[in-house]
């Protein structure tokens, strides 16, 4: 009877060792035991960590911390290259250089005087004698001239332009009517009009300017000396009929 219970005793406590030795053989490396007499690296001793210091960084080094090391015989200097010079021909062109000169702005020109602004008509006088002076004037700016002479005087030579209205022909009222309507405008019969004949004793210029005033013609001017006095001052002359 003891026997058996000591056999039973015995493979209760081998079953138990089995299951012991199992389950820590699957256990999880933190929950193992481990058995008496094992272990593999119970004498492995690891190395000591050290700590290792940052390497320095190195200083600059200055031109004047440099080893200075004299030429030696089998290493000469490296030559200096010479400067390369150009030459250019003498120059035959003796021109001096243009330099800008400033220069004062012009005035501008004056207004020109109006030459015929002192003939103005003069309503209560029939006439006005001018000499030649005026009478060349009034020719270079375009005023009517008339010639009172008979018509075969005028045909010999004439005032350049003037038209012929002889006070000693028939047709002497018509042609002062004719020019009335020609300048029947106020402001046209008020232009100078110049009246000649041959001059000293010649009255036949101021009885045509007679006329003109008697037409409204308010602006006529007597040339006193006539075609003689033209004539010899070089004044340009027609011949014929036509002005």
């Amino acid at each position: 009877m003891k026997t058996r219970t000591f056999v039973q005793t015995a493979v209760l406590v081998a079953a138990a060792v089995i299951l012991a030795l199992v389950s820590n053989a699957f256990a999880s490396r933190e929950r193992q035991m481990k058995l008496v007499g094992f272990y593999p690296n119970a004498q492995v001793v690891p190395a000591r960590e050290t700590s290792v210091a940052p390497a320095a960084k190195p200083l600059p080094v200055t031109s004047s911390q440099l080893p200075v090391t004299a030429p030696t015989a089998t290493q000469a200097p490296a030559p200096v290259p010479a400067p390369i010079t150009t030459t250019h021909p003498a120059s035959t062109d003796n021109r001096q250089p243009a330099t800008a000169t400033a220069t004062a702005p012009k005035p501008p020109p004056a207004p020109v005087a109006d030459p015929l602004k002192k003939f103005v008509p003069h309503e209560k006088q029939p006439y006005i004698e001018i000499a030649y002076d005026d009478v060349k004037a009034l020719h270079d700016h375009g005023a009517l001239f008339l010639d009172a002479r008979r018509t075969s005087v005028y045909e010999q030579g004439h005032i350049a332009g003037a038209r012929p209205v002889s006070v000693w022909e028939s047709d002497v009222d018509d042609k002062v009517a004719k020019l009335f309507n020609e300048r029947s405008d106020p402001a046209q019969q008020a232009l100078p009009i110049v009246v000649y004949c041959s001059g000293g004793d010649c009255e036949d210029s101021h009885m045509l300017a007679q006329k003109l005033y008697g037409a409204m013609f308010n602006n006529v001017y007597v040339y006193k000396d006539g075609f003689p006095d033209w004539q010899k001052r070089g004044g340009a002359v027609h011949t014929g009929v036509e002005p």
